[in-house]
């Protein structure tokens, strides 16, 4: 199969990581000082990406990342941890249905295949599983997939001037928080492709708590070999998100989120580290996620406990005789005052 075009980091790379003693460095290295090969763009489409918004950035990117038949390497950065990842995506010609993987370089690990709205997850010697969703939540939200305008209420949309990454012409979009209360969100959009170069959650000041950076791209005419093989991968039977209308589940009031934030599903399970059995709420804004669990006190917090990785933030907190968890990518600060504002359902 020959690619429509190609990039590739890999050589430079090695050699670059082999002399550095930070990760960080090396990467900035490559992606300041490494230029991407393309073939010539007509004049004509050129000109015609000049004079445009936000939005057909964003649509751009949506009809990328659900059109295209592509070979992807990203790394993932939070703070001094890295972590790579091959990443393939196709459209099957005949019914339109695509099919994505995204696996990991190095080590096991989890294995995760997307055939239209069902995920499924394959991990060394674990029966696989499977949930309903559209896209993989691996490194892009959701919501780039869908329709970005319904993060309006939420966030507003800044058009920046191109840059150069790699030598490689992209346009950034700023996606910032109107309230303050959720990180900023920062989009390279690859001027040829349509897809992501680079993305980072940023916080008001402009310091980067996490990114993904792209290290190769290869775009080809019809799905590659190994996404072909996938059209016939057997998966489970997704579950079912239950959204909270159980009794168990009702028991809280969740008195303060961020605007936006609405509730997507909620249960009751043990929660891994405890044991303890835990309400299990998740919220979404679109763009990031936050999950709340509540439980009985333990007799050895003595909390609260507040940890951050990379833009995930973890808040542990005694509220009126139970203890909260929340962990998403939100600020610390916002993650501790949510948890402190769930109060008890008053039973009738």
């Amino acid at each position: 199969m020959v690619p429509l075009f190609s990039f590739s980091f890999t050589t430079y790379f090695n050699r670059i990581f082999v002399a550095a003693k930070s990760s960080i460095i090396c990467l900035f290295l490559l992606f300041t000082s490494t230029a991407f090969s393309s073939p010539a763009i007509p004049t004509d489409i050129a000109a015609t990406t000049e004079k445009v918004n936000a939005a057909f950035w964003l649509s751009k990117l949506r009809m990328a990342l659900t059109q295209t038949n592509f070979e992807a390497g990203i790394v993932t950065l939070k703070g001094e941890k890295t972590e790579s990842f091959q990443w393939v995506h196709g459209v099957e010609e005949s019914t339109g249905t695509e099919v994505e993987r995204v696996s990991p370089l190095i080590g096991g690990g989890v294995m995760t295949i997307r055939k239209g709205d069902t995920v499924t997850f394959v991990e060394p010697n674990k029966e696989p599983y499977s949930v309903k969703s559209t896209s993989i939540r691996s490194f892009i939200p959701p919501v780039f997939y869908k329709n970005a305008a319904q993060l309006i209420n939420s966030y507003q949309f800044v058009l920046v001037s191109k840059s150069q990454i790699a030598g490689r012409s992209a346009q950034l979009i700023r996606i910032e928080s109107v309230s303050k209360h959720a990180y900023n969100y920062w989009i390279w959009i690859d001027v040829l492709s349509g897809l992501p170069l680079r993305l980072a959650f940023v916080d008001e000041v402009g310091d980067v708590k996490e990114q993904v950076l792209m290290t190769h791209l290869t775009l080809h005419k019809e799905p590659a070999p190994e996404i072909t093989k996938l059209f016939e991968f057997s998966t489970p039977p997704a579950t079912e998100a239950l959204i909270a209308q159980r009794q168990e589940t009702n028991n809280w009031n969740m008195s303060w989120l961020p605007n936006g934030f609405k509730l997507i599903k909620s249960d009751r399970h043990h929660v891994s580290i405890s044991r303890e059995v835990s309400d299990y709420y998740l919220y979404s804004d679109g763009l990031v996620e936050v999950s709340i669990y509540v439980q009985r006190p333990l007799e050895s917090f003595n909390g609260p406990l507040v940890l951050r990785d990379g833009a995930t933030s973890f808040a542990m907190v005694h509220a009126n005789g139970f203890d909260v968890t929340v962990v998403g990518k939100v600020p610390e600060e916002i993650a501790v005052k949510i948890a402190s504002s769930v109060k008890a359902v008053q039973q009738p």
